[in-house]
């Protein structure tokens, strides 16, 4: 037989597992927020070496929010961008470990699955800049001088960390 829990049990249980999930958000929350602010880890994160994103971020955040859904829009739309889906990145991704464990190593294999990767990318990003110039040519000479404006100030707030590092930072 199975005992029935009684009533204070049930309100201790429901208030440990409440506390649990509260405890997991915090904690999540504040990974999150951590990974927010430095960047994450990564090229575009702490690292040296910029990624795309830290590369085009700059272009798009000082743009108008309608200008930026609409960049969005014709990205969207074209068919032109050779863009993996989520199944096709990570097949490659396979393809790839599975050619790092291979022996003998066969570097054409690696280097076709590279090849295959950059194509993807380089193929968005060709659609992103065209997107981004068809934005910018619309513009009248004031907005764009106003939008030249905010790129600007984006470029020289930078991250807030890393500007202080750079201002503290000894010459050589």
């Amino acid at each position: 037989m199975t005992q029935d829990p009684t009533p204070r049990r049930k309100r201790l249980m429901r208030v440990a597992l409440g506390l649990s999930l509260a405890l997991n958000v915090m904690i999540l929350g504040a990974l999150g927020g951590a990974m927010w602010r430095h960047g994450g880890p990564g090229p575009h994160g702490g690292g040296d070496l910029p990624g795309l994103r830290s590369y085009a971020s700059p272009y798009v955040q000082a743009l108008p929010p309608e200008a930026r859904r609409g960049l969005h829009g014709k990205m969207r739309a074209s068919g032109k961008a050779h863009h993996l889906d989520r199944d096709a990145r990570r097949a490659l991704y396979d393809e790839m470990l599975a050619a790092l464990r291979a022996e003998p190593f066969e570097a054409d294999v690696a280097a076709a699955v590279l090849a295959a990767q950059g194509d993807a990318a380089a193929s968005v990003q060709q659609v992103a800049h065209e997107a981004w110039l068809a934005e910018v040519s619309a513009m009248d000479t004031a907005a764009r001088k106003d939008y030249a404006d905010k790129l600007q100030e984006r470029l020289e707030a930078g991250p807030p960390r890393k500007k202080a590092k750079r201002e503290n930072k000894p010459e050589r």
